[in-house]
């Protein structure tokens, strides 16, 4: 890891036993919930839609963005957070690590020489340990699947947790998260997979007895296994067909199978079960969803992520007195907003006419390039100062006053 460098069967039988050698067994799903395909697809359903998030280091006064600063923190935020990642790339693993972790840990590294901010790097360790010095300095400890361990400051890690509640540091239970809640439902949602799996399996499988008629010795027994094996081989993988023919000698007695499918809605069950635990609903999971649907997906899952990222990373690389002075850095949305044609139009028209949107913010909105002096705010002359909306109308009180008397 160099990017720490800074801060600190025998016997004799009258019959042969002609089943199909496929393995119908359950194998253990494990620990590891990523190895759930639904598991993958709920998070990159969250990750990929916090990816088109939009960090800015910006300094507000009064509640009203004055300024996007510039420099090489708003550089690294816009175009790139290290050597490796774009900005898609850098929130989509974050989040992806959030998600798996109910953790996920960010190293500034800082250059050595003049202190400057170089880049920002999502990591991955294998273990994590807080520990307290005697004047109660919090330190953090990381171990990599390398075998490196670093111990570094806390101050100087961007934290991110999720269910937050049991453990007064990490997300979940712990620093490597808390699966025990989902990873029962995956297994059994992975066992009935398996076992519709072996069922299909089962069904296309030859199953029968050959009953010799006669008495073979156990050597001629064994040669006409060979050769039915043969024939039978030679009819599936060559002519296409699992039908063979046998004489007098022979009579095929077939074993009945009768494979049980799982119900559809015990299926969908399971399933809707690991989306809830991921905010994620079907429609989202399938990609095919409303205006609503999104906007309600938006609202209970990506928005949160957004304002979290928002204060960690505004705590973790800004100075108290940046804070202080109304410096803080923001996850915008924009890119993110799901809406259909009319309703654009319609938004455009209401916030262009309160002198909220631009030009090119409305063509963007659109999806339109943006045009030369398309930065300007129009406003329509339709609204008033609600303390002056006496005077617009009918005058002043005291003219008012006069006119009545």
């Amino acid at each position: 890891m160099a990017i720490f460098k800074r801060k600190s069967k025998t016997g004799s039988f009258d019959a042969l036993q002609l089943i199909s050698n496929l393995n119908t067994f359950y194998t253990p799903f494990g620990n590891n919930i990523s190895n759930s395909d639904v598991v993958k697809i709920c998070i990159d359903r969250v990750a990929s839609q916090c990816a088109k998030l939009k960090p800015r280091f910006i300094k507000t006064e009064n509640d009203k963005t004055v300024t996007e600063k510039k420099g090489r923190l708003s550089f690294l935020l816009k175009y790139k957070p290290n050597e490796i990642m774009t900005p898609y790339d850098f929130i989509y693993k974050t989040i992806t690590l959030l998600l798996l972790n109910d953790n996920a840990f960010i190293y500034p590294k800082f250059d050595k020489q003049t202190g400057g901010l170089k880049g920002v790097y999502p990591l991955r360790p294998v273990t994590v340990e807080m520990i307290v010095d005697t004047s109660d300095a919090y330190f953090i400890k990381f171990l990599f699947d390398n075998g490196e361990s670093y111990t570094l400051p806390y101050d100087n890690i961007i934290h991110l947790r999720r269910h937050y509640g049991q453990n007064d540091i990490f997300g979940g239970t712990g620093s490597s998260g808390d699966h025990e809640a989902i990873l029962k439902t995956i297994s059994i949602n992975d066992s009935l997979l398996q076992g519709i799996d072996n069922a299909i399996k089962s069904s296309m499988q030859i199953r029968g007895i050959i009953k010799m008629n006669g008495m073979l010795s156990e050597v001629d027994k064994k040669k006409q296994r060979e050769l039915f094996d043969a024939a039978l081989s030679e009819s599936m993988n060559v002519k296409g067909s699992s039908i063979i023919p046998i004489d007098l000698k022979s009579e095929y007695i077939p074993l009945n199978v009768d494979p049980k499918l799982i119900e559809k809605e015990t299926l969908e069950f399971l399933q809707s079960k690991i989306l809830d635990y991921f905010g994620v609903s079907v429609p989202i999971f399938t990609s095919k969803y409303t205006e609503e649907e999104f906007n309600s997906f938006y609202e209970s899952t990506i928005e949160p992520l957004a304002i979290q990222l928002s204060e960690a990373f505004s705590l973790g690389l800004l100075t108290d007195n940046q804070i202080e002075r109304g410096e803080e850095i923001i996850f915008f949305s924009e890119r993110l907003q799901y809406a259909s044609w009319n309703t654009k139009v319609t938004a455009i028209e209401k916030l262009m006419s309160l002198g909220i949107m631009s030009l090119n913010e409305s063509r963007a909105l659109l999806g339109l390039e943006p045009i030369e002096g398309g930065n300007k705010r129009l406003q329509s002359l339709n609204f008033v100062d609600a303390d002056k909306a006496n005077q617009y109308q009918v005058g002043t009180e005291e003219s008012k006053d006069e006119n009545n008397s």
